[in-house]
């Protein structure tokens, strides 16, 4: 199809050339088998000319076309692409107005997440105060203005306040009250366990236990590895003296959290109130659990003394209550102590440096300083016995501890007791009253 105008042409040609010949043979009278060659070779000459004129003004017409085809291009390629640069102009407008607003919008937002959490944050130290009021009604006052004047600012645990509140009410022993707002709590928050706690302790404040216990196991269905629920229902049966059933709540809460000391302890309880023919090994079990993850849990070691006054082992009770009691208080404070006590001995007040010696003789019983300067108070006050026993004991610490920079002192004590003055020797206040003797103990 591209070149059926040109093929046209050409017969056209050939027809027009036909034409020609046959009106000269016809109406002029040429004979073409008489034409001579040159006449012939001029004739076709003819022809091939005005052939090649034909296809010349075809060829210059078909130029004439594609220039205007290219013209009309460039045309369409100039408005293209003036377009294309006008939509590029508008696309970087409206990315430069997005950017702005985005800008913009962010810097709002920005500022208001600042604004909020500034808001919520002075809600937060509003409550913080109220939970430090001692007074319960008090802080009931105090909750209620803060639910009536609060609003409903986003962020702020609405259902805290209603605990919080309901626990003031508890101590006020108004439990309808305190009831109502752990309920209000629990429609509040349904994504946490804390209104359950708050209700199964409220039903555990009534002792209604088994309605404590119900509580408590709709809580764990929300997260079955909470331990201080299972605590709890543990606490629960254990009231109601159902001890199997306490004692394999406090193994699930140990599978979760194997370092609970709590759960230990109340373990060490449970096989006490149960009546365990072996109770007492097995309290001991549990109790030096307790002390080996928690050293100075105070009720641990406490009982562990009480088992061991029971088996008549008093030096081992004394010394396991030592050592909770001597980790209460630093050593710096301790030693302190023991120096204001020696300026007070020094300077003549007695009743004040012996009550600052036994402070220091309560948490740090075997430091050896410390035990020289009672003996000698006491032989100062003229209390002859309790000079003497505490002098006895100090040299007996002193040869456990292979410490013997007061032996001097602990001697002159006790030869100036038994009046044997040629065995007194002059004391030696650096000894007992400026060194810092031994660590406590």
């Amino acid at each position: 199809m591209k070149y059926l105008k040109y093929f046209i042409c050409t017969i056209l040609i050939f027809v027009l050339i036909e034409a020609v010949l046959w009106v000269h043979v016809h109406h002029q009278g040429w004979d073409i088998e008489a034409l001579l060659p040159g006449d012939a070779i001029s004739l076709w000459g003819t022809v091939m000319t005005v052939v090649f004129l034909v296809f010349s003004v075809i060829a210059l017409w078909n130029i004439d076309q594609k220039v205007k085809e290219l013209e009309d291009m460039r045309q369409r390629m100039e408005e293209k692409f003036n377009n294309i640069e006008q939509k590029n102009r508008d696309v970087m407008l409206e990315a430069d107005k997005a950017q702005k607003n985005i800008v913009n919008k962010a810097e709002e937002q920005i500022k208001r997440i600042l604004d909020n959490s500034t808001f919520r944050q002075n809600f937060y130290d509003q409550l913080t105060r109220i939970a430090n009021i001692p007074d319960p009604g008090k802080r009931v006052q105090e909750y209620t203005h803060f639910l009536r004047t609060s609003g409903n600012v986003k962020g702020v645990n609405y259902a805290y306040v209603y605990i919080s509140r309901g626990d003031a009410y508890l101590q006020l022993t108004r439990y309808e009250k305190a009831l109502a707002d752990f309920e209000m709590a629990s429609k509040i928050d349904t994504k946490t366990v804390a209104p359950y706690f708050a209700l199964g302790n409220y039903y555990v404040t009534l002792k209604d236990y088994k309605k404590s216990i119900e509580i408590y196991e709709a809580g764990l269905k929300i997260d079955p590895q909470d331990e201080n629920l299972m605590m709890n229902i543990a606490n629960s049966y254990s009231a109601i003296g159902e001890y199997a059933k306490a004692d394999e709540y406090f193994d699930q809460a140990l599978t979760f959290n194997p370092d609970l000391v709590m759960a230990y302890y109340n373990k060490a309880r449970l096989v006490r109130e149960s009546g365990d023919p072996l109770w007492k090994e097995r309290n001991e079990t549990y109790l030096d659990h307790c002390i080996k993850i928690m050293p100075y849990f105070w009720p641990a070691n406490i009982n562990k003394a009480s088992i061991l006054r029971e088996k008549n082992q008093n030096e081992e009770a004394a010394e396991v209550l030592t050592a909770v009691i001597g980790a209460t208080i630093a050593p710096d404070m301790i030693m302190a102590i023991l120096q204001r006590g020696i300026c007070y001995r020094l300077a003549g007040k007695m009743p004040q440096a012996l009550n600052d010696f036994n402070t220091v003789l309560l948490y740090a019983p075997h430091n050896i300083q410390n035990l020289a300067n009672v003996s000698q108070t006491h032989l100062a006050m003229g209390h002859i016995k309790e000079a003497d026993h505490f002098a006895h004991i100090g040299l007996e610490e002193a040869q456990k501890q292979n410490y013997h920079d007061c032996d001097v002192d602990f001697k002159n004590v006790i030869n100036f007791i038994h009046m044997d003055p040629r065995m007194v020797m002059p004391i030696d206040i650096g000894n007992a009253d400026e060194g810092t003797g031994n660590a406590p103990s």
